[in-house]
């Protein structure tokens, strides 16, 4: 029941993007989408919105502690987040390596809530399961600063470990409802009418993400579709995003205008799981728009391509188009693998795809290649093999460690065979872990793997004579 005493009074909501606390953690290109999403349209319905941001690269009061080694800014708005050694978790204990609780100072934080009006809700997303410990230190001080303001937690841990996140995080509900019954339960929370309920059904009916909020803008995060055809066995997309949607040409030129013109932004990430599937109407016309307007920016895919969509037409396009970091998913080598992990990808394919984007004008530096290691079934050799494969085409070969994922295919297999809990423990399922690690397939392997990928992509580096890891800017002319 709506609660008249709060209908005249316009509520407040602060969203919170947390804390990261891992081995190792770097800025490429990652922004909390769909927290800025829901920022939007909060304030479109006209909701008092505030925006903080654990992860801030640059923040000043940060910088003045020295027990905090301090961000850093790379080419094409990433860079590092602050960091702070902290004591690992238990499950950790015979990893030889630091830990860090990564972005802004707890001091920092502390004041960033302090200097706010106390919110009527207060709502934190969560990406990695394996980094809610993060989650749980935020939402600990959020409770010293604001002990009696509901505190709802979502993202994708809280979606794929939502018990784990219920009895753990301290948050006081766990969010994992889809957008338009979120409408409803914001409505029954605050007794706040939105007025743009019909808004919240649809990806072509969202507005533009509320990144004006983001203390520090270097880059945007760019979306022009929901879902994937495809259902990987280790991959969670479509359980995360069961339904397949696409936003409209004009809606996508017209977000990446908005950000270009007004806040002289260059660099753009496409978030999508399958970017260029059935984008014939869609992408395209926004990228021809693109050239015609000759605009400077640059496009990045740190989600990786589909192979079997680079076709010359859509290499040439690209190209002309301003995208500089080109990821492909090729996983493997082997066509049974590739074959079992998704079907959609073949090493004729690859090559073709290569040969395409060549052709296309894109230098060795700016295609990196995603392989898969460390899957069930999987042997060092199998990886090895994959290195090769991809440095005889000239491109930079960057391993995907295996981190089991809940929810997917491949999960159950793993649970079979896995000595760790990994339902009970979501730290297990830290790919620097490797809970999957067997006598065939050890951390010395994966180790040794990643050393040759990384002598790989130094010798592509050394032919080229390239200074940059992610190429140069596209000659568009």
């Amino acid at each position: 029941m709506l609660r008249n005493e709060t209908m005249t009074k316009t509520p407040s909501i602060l969203l919170i993007n947390p804390w990261i606390t891992d081995f190792a953690a770097f800025d490429l290109w990652a922004k909390p989408l769909g927290l800025l999403l829901l920022a939007a349209l909060l304030r479109e319905a006209g909701i008092q919105v505030d925006f903080v941001d654990c992860l801030q690269r640059n923040d000043p009061q940060t910088l003045q502690h020295k027990d905090t080694v301090g961000g850093c800014n790379r080419p094409y708005g990433t860079g590092k987040y602050p960091r702070t050694l902290i004591d690992k978790p238990q499950v950790y204990a015979d990893m030889p390596r630091n830990y860090y609780r990564y972005g802004i100072h707890p001091e920092s934080l502390a004041c960033k809530l302090e200097s706010l009006p106390k919110p009527d809700l207060i709502w934190l997303t969560s990406i990695m399961t394996y980094w809610y410990p993060g989650v749980q230190q935020t939402i600990a001080l959020i409770r010293k600063i604001f002990p009696h303001v509901p505190v709802w937690l979502g993202g994708i841990y809280a979606r794929l470990c939502r018990h784990h996140a219920f009895i753990t995080s301290g948050a006081d509900r766990v969010v994992v409802d889809p957008l338009p019954q979120l409408a409803e339960e914001i409505e029954a929370q605050t007794g706040f009418r939105l007025t743009n309920k019909p808004h919240w059904n649809a990806l072509q009916s969202l507005p533009i993400p509320a990144l004006d909020l983001l203390p520090e803008l270097a880059y945007a995060p760019l979306l022009t579709s929901w879902g994937c055809l495809y259902s990987c066995p280790y991959c969670a997309s479509r359980k995360l995003q069961p339904k397949w949607e696409r936003r409209s040409a004009d809606a996508v030129y017209r977000e990446i205008v908005q950000w270009h013109q007004d806040y002289g932004i260059k660099d753009f990430a496409f978030y999508d799981d399958a970017l260029l599937l059935d984008a014939e109407s869609t992408l395209r016309p926004a990228l021809e728009r693109v050239c015609r307007e000759d605009l400077e920016v640059r496009f990045h895919t740190p989600n990786a391509l589909h192979v079997r969509a680079l076709s010359r037409e859509w290499c040439h396009l690209l190209h002309a188009g301003g995208f500089t970091t080109m990821r492909l998913g090729l996983e493997t080598g082997r066509s049974d693998q590739q074959k079992e992990w998704g079907n959609k990808v073949d090493t004729t394919m690859f090559f073709a795809a290569m040969q395409n984007l060549t052709a296309a004008g894109f230098s060795p530096r700016q295609i990196g290649v995603y392989l898969l290691a460390g899957l069930p079934g999987q042997s060092p050799q199998d990886v090895e093999d994959a290195i090769t494969l991809v440095g005889s085409t000239g491109a930079l070969p960057y391993l995907s460690e295996y981190s089991p994922v809940p929810g997917t295919a491949m999960w159950r297999e793993v649970l079979a065979t896995c000595p760790y809990d990994l339902v009970r423990e979501p730290l297990y399922h830290n790919n620097s872990f490797f809970a999957c690690r067997r006598e065939d397939f050890t951390r010395e392997d994966l180790a040794q793997l990643k050393r040759l990928a990384r002598q790989a992509r130094q010798a592509v580096a050394n032919a080229s004579g390239a200074a940059s890891a992610c190429g140069a800017r596209v000659d568009r002319s």
